[in-house]
């Protein structure tokens, strides 16, 4: 027994068949306690509090005064009804997503083949569908992504088993520290009151005027456009990784002291919070940064090129600087989904962190596990049914309650099933999302610390070195 769990403590991957092996690799390390990439904690909130100001200033005079110019305005839909319609869907879709949770811990394998398996069924539903309308140059598009499709399926097809021992696992380390979905919740709460206050700081900077002869007209140039959408983004993407963080504190103390971490309100989730929120938010918003500079950037390329006035030569270069960027955010998006993994695990620099990612899937042989998306794919075939779930269920709010949705006229049914579809798919991706960052975690996890995930979580450990050997004979290391 000694001599195995020697072994677990060393190389997943024997040093003959690492992509490196004249590299050198050591596991990660908790880091002091100590304000990490402070620049950046500083300066989002100086912009938050920057734009609270200008929503404070100019935005609520400029929204009071468009209430009295439309004061004479009458509308018959009724919010009342409304608010029920939301409270109604938004519990159906928070029980539906629970439920789900418990459905993929009960046959993870299957449901990554059936997600596997639809999304071959829907292009070959849209190669079937674009030769039916006679769009031919549609068609043999629609046949390249089925083929490329099928390909991907039969390549990945052999790695289902450790994606579902991997799955398996996140679930398992949520279900024990289900208060980490409140915290999530309260951090979507939290956005949803900053997208409503960005809201009104926009309205306050469009609100001001410029009168030359008694014409007026907008006097908000590309600057003012270029920082308020970097203000949003920027936001937002803080608000979604802080979560991912602390998903990422909570499973790496699930799998390293397990007794630290296995009830609702847990010292896992409270001190992976408080990390999260103080010492290693700084570096939180230093990667979030630089993602929302490039959503930016991509935001108004997009609106360049809607501009009936480019065509030519212009439109053609701004459709390669969008195609561009696009690249540019998916990779930095990627390396982001990593690298706050040992921020949360180790209280890493967002610049250390990254590195001692790359460098761990380098040194282990691991680079070609992490292109594997079997993991999100299921996830978003399970947000599509919950929305769609959520959706029937405001068909028969509709017909059961039809005062809530008589305002829209002939249009209450399809708002009453788009308003539900959309607020089951938001609240179902936030606690799909968890589910995602606590597997992504369990790699990492399982290469950092395999002899501990061995003593403390047993079965576990069995199910997923069983599930690495069947698909990874050549690389293993047990």
């Amino acid at each position: 027994m000694a001599s195995e769990e020697d072994n677990l403590g060393q190389s997943l991957v024997p040093p003959e068949n690492v992509d490196n092996p004249e590299g050198e690799w050591t596991k990660g390390e908790p880091q002091p306690a100590a304000c990490r990439d402070a620049w950046a904690a500083i300066l989002f909130y100086a912009q938050f509090i920057a734009i609270a100001v200008v929503a404070g200033v100019l935005g609520v005079p400029a929204v009071k005064e468009f209430d009295e110019n439309n004061a004479e305005d009458v509308t018959d839909v009724d919010y009342t009804g409304l608010i029920y319609a939301t409270l109604v869907a938004g519990g159906s879709s928070f029980a539906l997503s629970a439920i789900s949770l418990f459905v993929m811990s009960m046959c993870p394998k299957f449901l990554i083949q059936i997600s596997l398996l639809f999304s071959l069924a829907v292009s070959a539903l849209v190669m079937v569908y674009s030769f039916m309308i006679g769009s031919i140059g549609g068609g043999i598009i629609g046949i390249i992504f089925f083929l490329i499709s099928c390909c991907y399926a039969w390549a990945v097809w052999r790695r289902i088993p450790f994606a579902a021992a991997n799955l398996n696992t996140g679930l398992t380390a949520v279900k024990k520290n289900w208060g980490v979905v409140l915290v999530a919740y309260i951090i979507t709460v939290v956005s949803f009151v900053y997208s409503v206050v960005w809201m009104v700081a926009l309205a306050g900077v469009y609100s001001k005027e410029e009168c030359v002869n008694g014409v007026c007209s907008s006097n908000v140039s590309w600057a003012y456009f270029f920082f308020m959408l970097l203000a949003l983004f920027w936001t937002e993407q803080v608000l979604q990784n802080t979560i991912h963080v602390i998903i990422a504190g909570v499973v790496g103390t699930w799998w390293f002291s397990p007794d630290e971490a296995s009830s609702c309100c847990s010292k896992g989730i409270t001190d992976s919070f408080i990390r999260a929120t103080t010492t290693s938010f700084g570096s939180i918003c230093f990667g979030s940064l630089l993602v929302a500079i490039i959503e930016t950037l991509k935001t108004l390329v997009q609106s360049a090129t809607a501009d009936d006035d480019t065509g030519g030569c212009a439109a053609f270069l701004l459709c390669l600087v969008e195609c561009l960027l696009s690249c540019l955010e998916g990779i930095l998006e990627y390396f982001n989904k990593f690298a706050y993994i040992y921020v949360g695990l180790y209280g890493y620099s967002y610049l250390e962190a990254g590195k001692n990612v790359f460098t761990l899937f380098q040194q282990k042989g691991w680079t070609v596990i992490i292109n594997d998306d079997l993991v999100s794919n299921t996830l978003s075939l399970f947000c599509l049914v919950i929305g769609l779930l959520t959706g029937a269920i405001g068909l028969v709010m509709n017909e059961t309650n039809p005062s809530w949705f008589e305002g829209f006229k002939e249009a209450g049914m399809g708002v009453a099933f788009g308003f539900s579809f959309l607020i089951g798919i938001v609240i179902s991706s936030i606690m799909l999302s968890l589910v995602d960052s606590s597997v992504n975690t369990v790699v990492v996890c399982f290469a950092e610390g395999p002899a501990e995930f061995e003593q403390n979580h047993p079965k576990l450990s069995s199910e997923m070195r069983e599930a690495w050997m069947k698909v990874y004979p050549s690389e293993c290391g047990f």
